[in-house]
């Protein structure tokens, strides 16, 4: 066993301990004595070792330990659980901090001559031995805080097995060599804030019932949190992974946070379930692939260098000011990742979701599968390279975003609608119906605001920010229709780009910087097709039309007869030739009948022909009054422009 020996390099913080009183030693003095551990003589250690027994307390702070010297206090607080027949270590309260472990052994037995007399332990096959399973602390069990602050593991620091009960603390240690920490359950608070890992960490199959706090770490080689279990919330802010972030079925059943951590050379991140996935400011060098199952996901301001592939189930996802420097896709996965992340239900935060009371009103709320994700923002986002595939875009904001006509948008992707139903109000029509269309959300609060309000909302997800947006102008939702128009056009998809050149045309109709005629000429053209887009209105438009005429023509536009008539003469003899000789044409008065002669059946017969054939011609045998021929031609020029409407409208719908 070693006495007597110096630290080797200068302590990390000034000590704020009673400290050794070898020189240059900043271990903390044993009671009794004013030596530290590391430095007491052969009869003081035995003594102090001697008094500890299992869940004994222990404050060891600033002491470096050798490998022998560590065994000797692992094996001095060691007891058997029941129903164990080898013994493990059991500590109490234990604060390792700013601790030196210069050089760990692989040891898995640990024997004395009897109790309270330590030898140096040996590796035998006795069946008389106690056992130590792996390596280090592997298997100990703190009943207390358990503190390696700023403690350094010059070689593998093993915990595989143990148990933290009262908490845990490993803020700015450094682990040298590998971390092993797999099967450790963690029932209290777990701290590993800016801790270094220069080996590999492994976590796989650990258990975090509490809290887990890993700010700032930076892990050199692969962190494995394969299988891990976060009963709490879990802070991975500001981490660094320089090698691979295996988070393979790892569950967090509260929120992740891995807000500013960089990822050096992750080409996968998950799948993984948990409340809240936030990955917000994070950086990720090469192209990654990410699976999540989780409430919200959100990504602003993450950064995706080389692109990314964000396969999303259930979650509600913000994609504010991200970047993406490669092509990208978001879509929904509509199959379980794997058994063990499916097995924690995730619901969507109650929070960011909006209702809708026009549709819930009228019972004819759109029904989405569990799975499809929803995106409520990709706000000054550069989206040229951008995939959606297969997500919720009901209550998306895309005011903001750059190159918006350039966003691909496939499989499933329903936006929001119009209210259902009749509505009543002061406004004019009293009575209105909202045609069935698709909406951008920005379009809820600028109806909202309108006299035709109802059902419409005047609130959007405000995704955890403090800051109210007011409603969009019409000419901005103009230039949001007319950009997302482009990219359903790109992706062949006429119906979805005609319900976004109605908003369109919709927004420029109630813009304040529209011309007065420009409104009259874009409002008729709203009431006759709804902007060439709706065929019921252009066939509505066209009976009207119809009756309109047969109406007029019945009652003001036909005259009696057929408003001429010719004479014909009987054969002559003249000139030794028949012929036939006609004497004279002799128009017929045309007038209109008495007014309780005007609807006869045969007269509404004749008008009824008349209106149906004049869209298409007019009939020259007929002789109208001046109010009918003008009916007649307006008919003639109205008719075939409302056919021609109704017909692109139903070919808008149908085109591919």
């Amino acid at each position: 066993m070693e006495t007597g020996a110096a630290p080797d390099e200068p302590p990390l913080v000034e000590p704020f301990w009673p400290t050794c009183a070898n020189d240059g030693c900043v271990g903390r003095t044993c009671e009794g004595f004013d030596h530290c551990l590391a430095h007491l003589d052969e009869r003081g250690l035995r003594e102090t070792l001697r008094n500890l027994g299992p869940g004994a307390d222990l404050d060891v702070r600033g002491t470096t330990f050798t490998s022998s010297l560590l065994m000797s206090l692992l094996i001095a607080v060691a007891d058997t659980p029941a129903n164990q027949e080898f013994k493990t270590p059991h500590f109490g309260t234990a604060d390792f901090g700013h601790c030196h472990f210069k050089d760990f052994f692989h040891f898995d037995r640990l024997g004395w001559d009897h109790p309270g007399t330590l030898t140096y332990p040996e590796f035998r096959k006795s069946q008389e031995v106690s056992y130590l399973s792996g390596r280090g602390f592997a298997g100990a069990r703190f009943d207390g805080m358990a503190r390696f602050g700023s403690a350094r593991f010059s070689g593998d620091a093993w915990f595989t097995g143990a148990r933290f009960d009262g908490g845990v603390w490993f803020g700015r240690t450094r682990f040298e060599g590998h971390g092993g920490f797999n099967d450790v359950e963690f029932n209290g608070n777990s701290y590993f804030g800016s801790a270094r890992f220069g080996g590999i960490a492994w976590f796989g199959d650990a258990r975090f019932n509490d809290e887990a706090d890993f700010t700032g770490v930076r892990f050199h080689r692969s962190a494995r949190f394969a299988e891990v279990h976060f009963g709490g919330g879990a802070d991975f802010d500001e981490a660094r992974f320089g090698a691979a972030a295996m988070f393979e079925g790892a569950t967090f059943h509260g929120a992740a946070y891995f807000s500013n951590a960089l990822f050096e050379e992750a080409v996968r991140f998950g799948p993984l379930v948990a409340t809240s996935l936030v990955i917000d400011g994070a950086s990720f060098a090469r192209r990654v692939v990410v699976e999540a199952e989780a409430g919200s996901l959100t990504a602003s301001d993450a950064r995706f260098e080389a692109g990314t592939e964000l396969r999303v189930r259930r979650a509600q996802v913000t994609l504010r000011r991200a970047f993406f420097g490669a092509p990208s896709s978001l879509s929904g996965s509509p199959v379980p990742f794997t058994r063990r992340v499916s097995s924690l239900v995730v619901e969507a935060d109650p929070e960011m979701i909006v209702q809708w009371p026009g549709n819930h009103a009228s019972g004819s709320v759109e029904v989405l599968e569990p799975w499809l994700p929803s995106v409520l923002s990709v706000q000054e986002t550069d989206v040229s390279q951008v995939t959606l595939a297969d997500v919720d875009l009901r209550w998306c904001r895309f005011a903001g975003a750059h190159q918006l006509d350039k966003l691909k948008l496939e499989g499933r992707g329903p936006f929001n609608r119009p209210p259902a139903g009749w509505r009543l109000g002061w406004a004019w029509p009293p009575v209105w119906h909202w045609c069935r269309r698709r909406v951008l959300a920005e379009e809820h609060p600028w109806r909202a605001e309108r006299r035709k309000h109802h059902g419409w909302s005047r609130n959007l997800p405000n995704l955890g920010s403090p800051v109210t947006f007011p409603p969009l102008s019409p000419e901005r939702l103009a230039v949001l229709y007319r950009s997302l128009r482009k990219a359903f056009e790109d992706a062949k998809n006429e119906p979805g780009a005609g319900d976004f050149y109605f908003g369109e045309m919709e927004a420029r109709r109630h813009s304040g910087t529209t011309s007065r005629r420009e409104r009259v000429l874009l409002t008729l053209y709203w009431m006759i097709s709804g902007y060439g887009q709706r065929a019921g209105r252009a066939l509505s438009a066209l009976v009207v039309l119809v009756a309109v005429i047969f109406a007029l023509l019945t009652q003001f536009g036909l005259t009696n007869g057929t408003g001429t008539q010719e004479i014909v003469g009987p054969f002559s003899a003249a000139s030794g030739q028949p012929s036939t000789t006609v004497y004279r044409v002799q128009p017929v008065e045309s007038k209109l009948p008495a007014p309780d002669k005007r609807w006869t059946p045969d007269r509404m017969d004749k008008a009824i022909r008349i209106a149906l054939g004049s869209v298409v011609f007019r009939e020259t045998d007929q002789k109208f009054t001046p109010l009918g021929f003008w009916t007649v031609m307006a008919g003639r020029a109205l008719g075939p422009l409302l056919v021609a409407l109704a017909v692109l409208a139903i070919r808008a719908r149908v085109k591919r």
